[in-house]
Parts: C-alpha cells; sequence; structure tokens
C-alpha cells in the first residue's frame, strides 16, 4: 500500500511539473521540448508543421479595472477556448503572461491560418465571465497570433529549429500588433500574409483572410 501511494505521489508530481498551475495546459519548458522534438521530426520526414503565438491584446487593462483574479479567470477561459480548435496530438502551452504557443504537426501554412483564425474568431465573440456578482456584465477579449509555417521544401540544412520558427512566429506576432490587433498573421519560408492581404502564389498555402469579427474590446 505504501508503495502504491508513493507511486501514485510520483505521477501526480511529473504531471504538476508539466503543466501550467493557472491554465492547466501545458507549461513554457515542457511544450519546448516536446515541440522540439516533433519539430526534428518533421525536418526528418520531411512533413509540414505550424507553430503559432497568441497574445491577448490589453490583458493588463482586465487586471487593472477588475484585479488579478478576474485576469486568472480570463486565462483560463481562453486556455479551455485553446483546446477546442485542436487535434488531440497538437501541443498548446502556456508561454507566460497572456502569451500562449501551439504546434501543429503535418499542418500548412492555409491550414495554421484557418485553425488560427477560427481561433482568433472564437474567443473575439466570446462572453468571458470575470466576477462571481451575477449583475457584473462579461467582458470580451481579442487576441493577435502570429504563426510561422515549415513545409516539405525545408531541409535540415536550412536550419530551421524550433528557435528560428518561434523568433519567425514572434515576428508575424509582432506585426499583427503593429497592424492593428485581433488578427492573424503568417510567415512562410517565402511570404508573409494576414488580415488585409493575400499570399502570393510561392507561399504554397494561400488562402483569403476572413475580416475580422467585431468584439466590444477592453481598452
Amino acid at each position: 500500500m505504501t508503495l502504491l501511494q508513493r507511486s501514485f505521489r510520483h505521477v501526480q508530481l511529473v504531471n504538476a511539473s508539466r503543466v501550467d498551475s493557472k491554465t492547466g495546459l501545458l507549461n513554457a519548458g515542457t511544450w519546448e521540448r516536446e515541440a522540439a522534438t516533433e519539430v526534428a521530426r518533421a525536418l526528418r520526414t520531411h512533413t509540414s508543421l505550424a507553430v503559432a503565438l497568441i497574445d491577448i491584446d490589453h490583458f493588463k487593462t482586465v487586471n487593472d479595472s477588475f484585479g488579478h483574479l478576474a485576469g486568472d479567470r480570463a486565462l483560463r477561459t481562453v486556455a479551455r477556448a485553446l483546446t477546442i480548435f485542436l487535434r488531440e496530438y497538437d501541443l498548446v502551452g502556456r508561454f507566460g503572461g497572456e502569451e500562449f504557443a501551439l504546434l501543429l504537426p503535418q499542418a500548412k501554412a492555409r491550414d495554421a491560418y484557418r485553425v488560427a483564425e477560427r481561433i482568433r474568431s472564437h474567443i473575439g465573440s466570446m462572453p468571458i465571465t470575470v466576477s462571481d456578482d451575477p449583475s457584473a456584465e462579461p467582458v470580451r477579449l481579442s487576441i493577435s497570433i502570429g504563426v510561422a509555417a515549415l513545409d516539405a521544401r525545408w531541409d535540415n540544412s536550412s536550419g530551421a529549429q524550433l528557435t528560428e520558427l518561434l523568433a519567425a512566429a514572434d515576428g508575424a506576432l509582432y506585426q499583427a500588433k503593429r497592424d492593428g490587433r485581433d488578427q492573424v498573421c503568417v510567415v512562410t519560408e517565402n511570404a508573409r500574409f494576414g488580415a488585409g492581404s493575400e499570399p502570393g502564389p510561392s507561399a504554397g498555402a494561400g488562402t483569403v483572410p476572413e475580416q475580422a469579427v467585431p468584439t466590444t474590446k477592453i481598452s
């Protein structure tokens, strides 16, 4: 019985070390380790893969206006919403603060853009309860998403490792922020596209961006 209890506690400790306590998603360290394995596999097998960084727009205003407990509740609500659109083998983690990371194996730029747009639209239209007071109005948040896509044309000699993909996704995220927030920006090895623009033929993953869904933003 003692051995079983110790074994159970060990499993609990291992699981606790992998997840973010506020959201229940993978923590940053675990996400990076597992994502690095997936990127190496994609390069080895010449399969597509995409990484996305998600940032909640104006999230500081939630904490300032309603308190940090309300902010934590909003983070958990957004975290649960992210998992709705993901497959069981996709990776989603909290990257710190109000930022999240996704890794989508076998996803081309077009696929990743569509997933990111569905997530952005859903969260933007979703009322988020930040108070136990039944008379309190829910808030609506918007998110910005930067996506970097790796496809089968990339190889091991290109230096396309997880750090490079994250850097590219981070650049795309900042571009989405500069362009007004509440939108998705995607970069591939040949092109950059997002709301208000279309990829050229060389992107290999063209799509026509959808209009942003109007929301009542925290500002």
